[in-house]
């Protein structure tokens, strides 16, 4: 990571005018609300803890709740005064307790939630964020089709030790005497996506609302401690990955949704982006009858890699030669890579269904689709902060997709005459 190209702003541009967002808006709160159907109201409560073991790890995060939050000690600790040897400790802390990546940012007002579940008002509170990521696992992946049975403990597995992690630096900060708080899958008071970029550790990929690190690709999970103890920071990172990205469709070829777009990026909430149909993804993951949620863009990823010698040179490659990317991203399906590896599935295909622990009928054992066919026209919807419901509203209010598709469509516009207007000015 400390090799990689440094620059001043993320390589997905962000506009001053990117608004809060309550937690209301989060696709996975509306299911529960009914926001998408009847069935992906039913399905949501259950669908993390289907398998027994993604359960398990669900209910030790559960129990991390009540340490997210707590108060300082009055006297602070005789800390240096240097911001650079403050940063070096709290990163050496984190790799101690075995997180893989963190960096370190200011958090900006946008990347707070304005309001909670509950509807009541979030305040920004602190200035940094220490972010930290916790891979998800090579070779229980590699095994996996992305979708199946295993899907959500590959997720909460990673959920569990960031949240172990960034509980305990978060509690340590404030034996230290200063503000912290512990932010994870469970309970976040901040959008993560922003500030593992600001901190330097991955671009905003394709897949959309996915940052990918060039070392582990998106096959990681994201805990952020914020606080008021100030401290250096990292500047966001540039490995290519938005040329990259332009030229593999490798996620969008394997969704088995079709949420993922093949098309341009498009302007949604103050950021250019690669925009999935959220609501498609969403519905799919919770309703998934023949798998636990879904992670398949992360499984088909180019960059979801072992990490082996061959595997690091052409990784050097696709960062230092341009030319080799769209020869890399078909060279991964050349290999087969992405296809299931049975060798390494260790896990039981078990299904909680009525407080009884069954077998199963289907699992998905999707393989490489090597013949692709962009659709001809890709139906994706988006759904901007002036379409989400109030943040207090508990009842359903059901997506308009008529409506998401034709703002999916003005996105699409209103990037495209960015653009225009940009390069106009420059001549």
């Amino acid at each position: 990571m400390e090799k990689l190209k440094r620059v001043p702003k993320t390589t997905t541009f962000i506009s001053d005018n990117v608004p809060r967002v309550p937690k209301r808006a989060n696709f996975f709160n509306r299911a529960a609300l009914g926001d998408l159907g009847a069935k992906a109201k039913r399905e949501r409560p259950r669908f993390v803890g289907k398998l027994p073991f993604a359960r398990s790890m669900g209910k030790v995060c559960q129990a991390h709740i009540p340490r997210h939050k707590g108060e300082p000690l009055e006297t602070q600790a005789p800390l240096p005064d240097d911001l650079t040897e403050r940063a070096e400790h709290f990163k050496a802390l984190t790799y101690f307790l075995n997180a893989d990546m963190v960096g370190i940012c200011e958090v900006p007002e946008y990347a707070w939630y304005s309001h909670d579940t509950n509807g009541e008002e979030i305040e920004p509170r602190h200035k940094y964020a220490i972010v930290l990521l916790v891979d998800q696992g090579f070779e229980t992946l590699d095994a996996a089709s992305g979708d199946d049975w295993i899907s959500n403990a590959q997720s909460f597995r990673a959920y569990m030790w960031g949240s172990n992690i960034a509980c305990t630096v978060a509690e340590y900060i404030r034996q230290l005497g200063y503000e912290a708080q512990a932010h994870t899958n469970l309970e976040s008071d901040v959008l993560h996506n922003p500030l593992v970029m600001l901190a330097g550790l991955g671009e905003l990929s394709r897949i959309g609302e996915v940052v990918l690190n060039p070392f582990i690709g998106p096959r990681f999970k994201s805990s952020v401690i914020t606080t008021n103890l100030p401290l250096a920071t990292d500047q966001p990172i540039d490995f290519g990955l938005q040329d990259f990205c332009s030229k593999c469709m490798k996620c969008a070829v394997e969704c088995p949704c079709n949420a993922i777009p093949f098309g341009d990026k498009v302007m949604f909430n103050g950021y250019e982006m690669w925009k999935p149909d959220v609501a498609k993804c969403t519905a799919y993951r919770v309703t998934n009858s023949k798998g636990g949620g879904c992670g398949r863009c992360l499984k088909m990823c180019p960059f979801n890699k072992e990490g082996l010698i061959s595997h690091r040179a052409a990784l050097w490659a696709a960062i230092k030669l341009p030319f080799m990317r769209r020869f890399l991203a078909k060279l991964d399906d050349w290999l087969d890579y992405g296809k299931r590896n049975p060798v390494k599935k260790w896990w039981w295909d078990l299904e909680i269904v009525d407080r009884k622990v069954t077998v199963p009928e289907n699992v998905n054992q999707r393989d490489l689709n090597k013949n692709p066919e962009e659709p001809a026209a890709q139906r994706l919807g988006l759904y901007p902060r002036d379409t989400i419901p109030e943040p207090d509203r508990k009842e359903a209010a059901l997506v308009d997709r008529k409506e998401g598709m034709k703002r999916y469509e003005q996105a699409r516009q209103e990037n495209a005459d960015r653009i225009a207007a940009e390069k106009e000015a420059a001549k």
